[in-house]
């Protein structure tokens, strides 16, 4: 079996989640790393054991001999870099959300598609094997016809400071959790067509640190008839939520990936990379990679790239859930139902849309 050589750009907590779940598959092995930052860099590099460093990702595509490139990222590099891994005849594995405009993301696939590379878009919660479960369930039947999804994720707030700027993330809680519930609800449901999208949105907690959305409600119409009501906050206090129910017409299905395979602790400091909201009562998992799915999506898009098939999550999804986040501004900033497709007015980031509705409100008082 030939090795699979990994590069990664990007030295925050995601890329250090790729790096831990890569490790553990057989023939792969990321050898090669960028970030511009020489401190974080060099401490990464030998936290994880990988031989090759850069300062510069077009570097490392020119030199590293990889086979395939992890992009993570901040959001507003995702594109540029992306079309870079693209046009040096690499394969990409794209966190999200996959860039900030639809004109980026056709823009990506069109690339692909003329290179023959693989995209795949790193949407873990489609691997977890409790909703893996609970798809094959209602799948099988065993709630009757579906006609609901509802998908909570919540804790305190973002890692990293980065996320606070409209610029370098595009928008708040939406763009950053607000996709995992999204691409979630087209997953389980089989990715029929979104009709239409209906959104709530507001600054609740965090006004201090950023203009753009911490609190989202989301209300999907599938072509269907099917529904998703998705829950996505950073404003929630005293620990962390990522809870699925499914309803159907002969049962009801509740995951709650917190529990069941966690430990109970309380701790008044908190603890790891969400110390916020580990802070009191929590229940970490004892495996939480793969309780979350992450060396599951890589063991799969590695696959693909083997066996040359479209992974299962690729740029096509991430382009339609790019284009709901969109529709879900413009129906805040509206306070009316937005239908499907949707074109948005040119903004750099896409919160843009709900802040100078938000603005002008402000502004008219």
């Amino acid at each position: 079996m030939k090795e699979i050589k990994v590069g990664m750009i990007g030295s925050g907590f995601i890329a250090r989640v790729h790096c831990q779940a890569l490790a553990t598959l057989p023939g792969v092995r990321v050898t090669a790393q960028c970030s511009p930052n020489e401190q974080r860099r060099l401490a990464f590099v030998k936290e994880l054991g990988i031989s090759e460093s850069y300062p510069d990702h077009r570097q490392l595509l020119a030199e590293a001999g990889v086979d395939v490139v992890v992009v993570a990222t901040p959001n507003h590099l995702h594109a540029p870099m992306a079309l870079d891994v693209i046009s040096a005849g690499k394969h990409v594995i794209m966190e999200k959300p996959l860039c900030l405009t639809l004109d980026q993301a056709d823009q990506i696939i069109d690339a692909a598609r003329r290179q023959g590379v693989l995209v795949a878009y790193a949407e873990e919660l489609c691997f977890v094997p409790k909703y893996l479960r609970a798809k094959e369930l209602a799948d099988a039947g065993a709630v009757g016809q579906v006609y609901r999804v509802n998908q909570v994720e919540k804790h305190e707030g973002p890692y990293s400071p980065w996320f606070w700027q409209t610029r370098q993330a595009g928008g708040g809680i939406l763009m950053d959790m607000g996709c995992h519930s999204i691409e979630f609800a087209r997953w389980f449901l089989g990715k029929p067509p979104v009709r239409a999208v209906t959104a709530w949105m507001d600054t609740v907690l965090h006004g201090d640190k950023t203009e753009m959305e911490d609190d989202v409600i989301v209300l999907l119409e599938f072509a269907t008839g099917q529904t998703a009501l998705l829950e996505s906050s950073w404003a929630l206090l005293g620990g962390m939520d990522s809870i699925t129910h499914v309803f159907g017409t002969a049962g009801v299905i509740h995951a709650d990936l917190l529990k069941g395979m966690g430990l109970q602790v309380y701790s008044q400091p908190g603890y790891g990379e969400y110390a916020p909201a580990t802070r009191g009562w929590s229940y970490p998992d004892y495996e939480w990679s793969w309780q979350n799915g992450y060396p599951q999506e890589d063991a799969h898009f590695i696959e693909c790239i083997r066996t040359g098939t479209q992974p299962a999550e690729s740029a096509d999804d991430g382009r339609a859930v790019l284009e709901i986040m969109l529709a879900c501004y413009a129906s805040a900033a509206s306070g009316r139902r937005i239908e499907l497709p949707y074109r948005p007015p040119p903004v750099a980031a896409p919160v843009e849309i709900w802040l100078q509705s938000r603005r002008g409100a402000a502004g008219g008082k």
